[in-house]
């Protein structure tokens, strides 16, 4: 990218002095017009030779800036036809450079989607794991009248995890819109 965009500068700074150089050699050009002009009437008054010798320098002078006046703005128009051209090029290498992130980014969105659609699969496996154990435990609560539960537990989510599974699983899978509730096999949970 840099070399681009010194390329850029380099032509910018190209185009600002021709452009300068362009105004300059129209000033001199009118410049020498105004002296043609003075000498010839003080020539034509004076019927001076030596002016007759300026004269002539002056229009040889004229003569050369008049013709490279012409070249400016051609060259001027093919400066800036570059210019637009490195800054396109700019653009694009730009867009490229975006693209390329985009889908380094893209992939570990596809990775990661993936990965929570798994973790939550086997979260909602184990949390109807638990549910199952917490019922059995809860019947044999009521035999022995026995906590024998230590540790601060959970008896798990009732429907919540099964339906975010699906709705992620749903939507990693291109499976469109989100899935209802009522669809899920069984009650929806309260809200």
């Amino acid at each position: 990218m840099s070399k681009i965009a010194d390329k850029i500068a380099m032509s910018e700074r190209k185009l600002e002095e021709t452009k300068a150089k362009f105004e300059a050699d129209k000033a001199d050009l009118t410049s020498l017009i105004k002296q043609r002009a003075k000498l010839e009437a003080e020539a034509v008054l004076d019927n001076n030779k030596q002016d007759a010798k300026r004269i002539t320098e002056i229009d040889r002078q004229r003569d050369k800036l008049r013709s490279q006046i012409e070249i400016y703005p051609s060259l001027i128009k093919e400066i800036e036809s570059r210019l637009e051209g490195l800054r396109k090029e700019k653009e694009e290498g730009i867009l490229r450079e975006n693209l390329t992130k985009q889908r380094k980014i893209g992939h570990k969105v596809e990775e990661l989607s993936q990965e929570l659609g798994t973790l939550l699969e086997r979260a909602n496996e184990a949390n109807v794991k638990l549910q199952k154990y917490h019922s059995k435990y809860l019947e044999l609560h009521k035999l022995t009248n026995q906590d024998v539960i230590t540790k601060p537990i959970t008896s798990g989510s009732h429907g919540w995890l099964r339906i975010l599974t699906a709705v992620i699983n749903s939507e990693v899978k291109g499976g469109g819109g989100r899935i209802s509730p009522r669809y899920m096999g069984g009650p929806a949970p309260p809200i």
